[in-house]
């Protein structure tokens, strides 16, 4: 590979993020042609029915359908909008996915209320509106239609309680008053872990749906493979913290708690005096900030006391050593609270007679033993996912300034012998670089981490573009996002980017938790949302080399220690399979990656001014900023042998009187129609034969337009040609 630096100016970090003139950018023009031939058009590559060769299965730490690995590229709608649209925009939804290369479709939240909060019956937390789940129905099987796969992420936590289920909780009222109407009583965050009653009803609130007959599709939920994959709690854990809260402010709960605890800890010690000699002074009623006083074993009044915070070593090595046993001992006892619903919720679905793939929840605890504890009990259920989110009010910063970081450092929770994913993430507005996500997740995640399942979070479409940036914060349909999905899709699904030969491990050994004994430190960065991993031993800028994954070990081993600046190559971090480079500058929104394959070149990023000889390719970007892909347009494409090969250039887009200032914070968001910055770029293709280059519009149809060629290099701009796509014909 070989990079060539030319005299052009390129703009500084300050330069760069002052407000820019738009006369140069173009409105953006995409409609709701998904039937004329288009060059992007990803249809073809799904032209059977999902679940027609059988179910998506999992085969150690990867999917496989019909026996072959899998790569899916998805997305997520929510509530009642997002799940059961009317059937006019249910067929647009499944024609515009399938054309961009989406493969399959998470439904979130459809289960959180009746109306606008999902298809429950007003009234009701387990049963469901006809009409609503009607509409439900028929887009499932218009997503089925098109080869497109659903995931069932029913509610956004715990279970809300409606009226006709209040009375069947005997101590709701400890939650709150009996709801009427269409209003639901909320429960608080991990309440399902410590309530029978409340397991009950999500359980039959699943149940029911997989048991219900889809009259477009003939099949049940339970029995039909075009439903992938179902999830028991969507951002719940035992050890996130609710737990405290529920312990303090509710009775019965705290009753139960003392009970279930209690009886953990004499059996797993043998008598009160081994429990004594082990917690030492941290014992009993010594949490009376927390509140919890008057503990005895005779009452079965011993409470598990912890959240991420008491569980850090910084706490455990420093203000909570004294009471580190009890705590840690609270931290085992939770993770196996968790399991045991986790377990019977399993079961429960297996009954129904669903054989599919599950997964348990996508948040983590903190970090070090309730970090491990809780992936540990997700790893027992299935898959792991994950949710991770980048940018809302740092509107100036991008995922390139920090190699590894950002929600690529999810990675860092991969377990090495279970598929991985993440199933929600995007650059939350109003941050401008939203296509540098999908760039570096698809390159870095589902390519060299051999991810196995993106869903990018959130839509809420009309089966079409957004018509403004910004229309939500979270928006995967605006155009400087989903108009690079059909280059990052076809590289995904086609698998070109080799994942690492050897996995690189982190070690933990379960039952060194217990004693807070981990063989490397691990470090957690997280405001809710939007978090960054990373350890001493092993880097996140090692997820730029080699994969990395958690290894659950029978025995404790330790964990060897990694540098990402052993992978320095042309002043760049180089992949071990030498396919991505990720040059990374000191400067705020100055470095870039490229990806180097048989069947899509890549630069993303901050580049202007630099060449780079991507095998028999040369690209050499004039923009400051975007994501240029030259890529193979068949399945089993490459660029040396396809007849025809995509161009997709997507830098950023505005609303008509968007501005920002001059450290990149938004001053006006504007309204639409969306403008588009143009995309600068000259491109050299060495192979036989000379090439016809079309501009196409933004539906990717081929215009009358053509670039000149010479000596087999022309050049795109984006000013001139308004459009992200062209399409080269040999």
């Amino acid at each position: 590979m070989k990079i060539i630096t030319t005299l052009l100016l390129v703009a500084g970090a300050t330069c760069l993020m002052a407000e820019d003139s738009k006369a140069d950018w173009f409105q953006w023009r995409a409609t709701t042609d998904y039937k004329t031939e288009s060059a992007i058009d990803m249809s073809d590559w799904q032209t059977k029915a999902a679940g027609s060769e059988g179910r998506i299965k999992r085969k150690d730490d990867a999917l496989t359908y019909d026996g072959k690995p899998i790569k899916i590229w998805g997305l997520n709608v929510c509530f009642d909008r997002g799940c059961a649209p009317p059937k006019n925009v249910a067929d647009l939804r499944a024609d515009f996915y399938a054309k961009n290369g989406v493969n399959s479709v998470r439904l979130h939240k459809y289960a959180d209320g009746s109306g606008w909060a999902g298809i429950l019956r007003q009234g009701s937390s387990t049963e469901f509106d006809k009409a609503a789940l009607d509409r439900m129905d028929y887009f499932v099987a218009a997503l089925k239609k098109r080869g497109i796969f659903v995931k069932l992420s029913p509610t956004f936590g715990s279970l809300s309680i409606a009226a006709e289920d209040y009375d069947n909780i005997p101590y709701a009222r400890e939650f709150g008053g009996k709801p009427s109407g269409n209003k639901r009583l909320k429960t608080g965050g991990a309440a399902i872990f410590l309530s029978p009653e409340l397991q009950d009803m999500q359980i039959k609130q699943t149940i029911n749906l997989l048991k219900h007959k889809n009259p477009y599709t003939g099949m049940t939920y339970a029995k039909d493979p075009a439903i992938m994959l179902v999830e028991l709690v969507n951002e719940e854990s035992a050890l996130f913290g609710g737990l405290m809260g529920h312990m303090q402010k509710r009775p019965t709960m705290r009753k139960m708690a003392g009970k279930l605890f209690t009886e953990w800890v004499l059996k797993k010690y043998g008598s009160e005096e081994a429990i004594t000699k082990r917690w030492g002074n941290g014992g009993l009623n010594k949490f009376t900030y927390e509140k919890f006083t008057n503990e005895s074993f005779a009452d079965k009044s011993v409470l598990p006391v912890g959240a991420p915070w008491y569980w850090d070593p910084v706490q455990i090595q420093g203000s909570q050593k004294g009471k580190a046993p009890r705590l840690l001992d609270s931290a085992e006892f939770l993770c196996e609270l968790q399991n045991a619903y986790y377990e019977r919720y399993s079961k429960a679905i297996r009954k129904a007679g669903y054989d599919g793939e599950l997964m348990a929840s996508n948040w983590q605890a903190g970090r070090a033993s309730s970090h491990y504890y809780n992936l540990y009990s997700d790893r027992e259920i299935g898959l792991i996912d994950r949710h991770n989110y980048f940018g809302g009010k740092r509107t100036s910063s991008s995922m390139m300034d920090v190699p590894g970081g950002g929600m690529i450092s999810s990675g860092m929770q991969q377990v090495a012998d279970r598929p991985f994913s993440l199933s929600e993430w995007i650059h939350v507005f109003p941050n401008q670089w939203g296509v540098e996500g999908p760039a570096i997740i698809g390159a870095y995640g589902m390519g060299l981490q051999d991810w196995d399942i993106s869903y990018m979070f959130q839509n809420s479409d009309d089966g079409k573009y957004s018509s403004q940036v910004g229309r939500d914060q979270w928006d995967v349909t605006a155009p400087q996002v989903f108009a690079a999905f059909p280059a990052i899709a076809r590289h995904v699904r086609r698998n070109d980017i080799a994942t690492s030969k050897d996995t690189i491990h982190l070690n933990v050994h379960y039952p060194s938790l217990a004693k807070a004994k981990i063989s490397f430190e691990d470090k957690t960065q997280q405001a809710y949302d939007i978090k960054s991993f990373t350890s001493d031993k092993i880097p996140a800028e090692m997820l730029l080399v080699s994969r990395v994954a958690v290894n659950y070990t029978d025995s404790y081993k330790d964990t060897k220690a990694h540098s990402a600046k052993d992978h320095m190559k042309y002043g760049a971090i180089q992949s071990a399979t030498e396919e991505l480079h990720w040059f990374a500058s000191k400067k705020q929104n100055d470095s870039y990656f490229t990806i180097n394959t048989d069947a899509t070149k890549a630069v993303v990023g901050f580049a202007q001014g630099k060449e780079h000889e991507l095998g028999k390719v040369s690209i050499k970007t004039h923009s400051k900023y975007g994501a240029l892909y030259l890529t193979a347009r068949s399945q089993k494409g490459t660029i040396a042998k396809d007849k025809r090969l995509l161009i997709v250039a997507v830098a950023r887009a505005h609303n008509t009187g968007m501005s920002y200032d001059g450290q990149g914070k938004m001053r006006s968001k504007g309204k639409g129609p969306v403008l588009m910055e143009p995309m600068k770029a000259e491109f050299t293709i060495k192979r036989s034969g000379k090439p016809t280059v079309y501009i196409c519009d933004h539906n990717g149809v081929r215009t009358d337009k053509t670039i000149p060629v010479k000596n087999n290099s022309f050049t795109i701009d984006g000013e001139t040609s308004k459009t992200v796509y062209y399409e080269v014909v040999y």
